[in-house]
């Protein structure tokens, strides 16, 4: 039977904290859904050396909080990151008596089991989440606080960027929320090591206890002085990082004020619509003239050098989303159609 270091696990929630009944083992923070953002970084165009430095300035324009904590994990190229209020998730830590530096703070997801490939919704300690995997590593979550309906599962496909031939109309039933013992990425990008190190851990502990007093107190003095030495180095790291945090502050007033400007317009851009009128179209040579929006009504006439069939174009743009209440407007020229319809707003959902 493989040895293993007992792990004390409390359960965050927006409502309260579930404490453990054991007393002794290693501290890990469990954090629900609701509290955390997750957000996937590219940096497949930038050299290996230099991503770190690369998802600092990243992190410095992506930060859900004025004071995030994050939990980073490296799938090849790409940076998964979760961030949570780590003010709040601190006075909660301190709350139970606790020693921030001490506890592992790990976001629910990385604890269900993960699937190799596909859409799924899971079951969470509290709600529900929309989840994409591929290869085994997440790439797309959302949260709702109830389980979610047809719509707002067709959505979240379609911000998963799924092709429509993936899309399904129905969510499908809730996987079990159950948490395993380990995570499933570490900070390196590998399968969690943390059960191999344990093991080693707890030998290396049972050797310790068996080896001479004068042995066992040299290694404690030797613990001393690297722990002095970390914290040198986090003093120093603290100081170079300044102009990070001056950075990021900079990037919270930017994204308050982005966030005031997109309330004034619940409408997708006009931009995003002219593309997926450009995929939804048939790929002949009609083009659209006359483009008319105001407050969400759309307007626009489709010339082609053959008849256009109204129906069929009614049809198409019905289907593709965001177009509701499609008509065409009467008129002569077979070869030169206007349509009019409504635009949705675009819907509201938690991250």
């Amino acid at each position: 039977m493989p040895l293993r270091f007992p792990v004390r696990r409390f359960i965050q929630s927006t409502e309260k904290t579930q404490t453990p009944s054991t007393r002794f083992g290693s501290v890990q923070w469990v954090l629900a859904r609701p509290l955390y953002r997750f957000h996937v970084i590219d940096l497949a165009q930038v050299p290996a050396k230099n991503r770190p430095q690369a998802l600092q300035l990243e992190l410095s324009q992506w930060t859900p909080y004025s004071n995030s904590g994050y939990y980073v994990g490296w799938n090849g190229p790409q940076a998964l990151v979760w961030a949570w209020d780590a003010e709040k998730v601190g006075a909660a830590i301190a709350g139970q008596n606790l020693k921030p530096a001490r506890v592992d703070v790990l976001p629910e997801s990385l604890l269900q089991i993960p699937l190799h490939s596909g859409p799924c919704v899971a079951r969470c300690i509290e709600g529900f989440e929309g989840q994409l995997w591929r290869s085994g590593k997440l790439q797309n979550s959302r949260w709702w606080p109830q389980a979610p309906t047809a719509q707002d599962w067709l959505l979240f496909q379609r911000d998963a960027g799924l092709p429509p031939d993936e899309q399904r109309n129905e969510p499908p039933a809730a996987r079990g929320g159950e948490l395993t013992e380990t995570r499933w990425l570490s900070a390196t990008g590998q399968a969690d090591s943390a059960l191999m190190g344990e093991q080693m851990a707890y030998a290396a502990l049972a050797l310790l206890l068996l080896a001479p007093t004068f042995w066992y107190g040299s290694q404690w003095i030797k613990m001393q002085a690297a722990a002095e030495h970390l914290a040198q180095q986090r003093q120093q790291m603290q100081s170079e990082a300044a102009p990070i945090a001056q950075a990021r502050s900079q990037a919270l007033n930017d994204q308050l004020r982005s966030s005031a400007l997109s309330k004034l317009s619940p409408y997708p851009g006009q931009l995003s619509l002219m593309a997926k009128l450009a995929q939804t179209l048939p790929q002949d040579k009609s083009i659209v003239k006359d483009w008319d929006f105001q407050s969400g009504q759309l307007k626009f006439t489709l010339s082609s050098v053959a008849d256009i069939s109204a129906t069929a174009v009614i049809s198409l743009l019905q289907q593709a989303g965001p177009f509701r209440d499609v008509k065409a407007l009467p008129g002569r020229d077979p070869k030169s159609v206007t349509f009019q319809m409504e635009v949705a707003r675009v819907a509201a959902s938690a991250p």
